[in-house]
């Protein structure tokens, strides 16, 4: 078996392109070419950060802006009753 010079994928012998990435010898696929150990993001943490759900699809629970404004103008009339008295 040979590794698919691009991506690193097995590849059955004699391909013409690779069945995961689809390079080929039009595509930059050449003799010399070498596959690197690229750094490839971890999928989990670009399905929370762009969908906003966890690694089963549950959506993430949000912080609702009105109960944290309601928070500190509690907070604010409390300071305010002990600054009074």
């Amino acid at each position: 078996m040979d590794n698919c010079p691009h991506c690193g994928a097995e590849l059955k012998q004699g391909a013409k392109f690779c069945p995961h990435c689809g390079s080929d010898a039009d595509t930059g696929w050449k003799e010399g070419a070498e596959f690197t150990d690229l750094e490839t993001p971890d999928y989990d943490e670009i399905v929370e950060n762009e969908f906003g759900t966890d690694e089963y699809g549950n959506k993430k629970k949000k912080a609702n802006p009105i109960a944290i404004a309601a928070a500190v103008i509690v907070a604010l009339a409390f300071i305010a009753a002990f600054i009074l008295h």
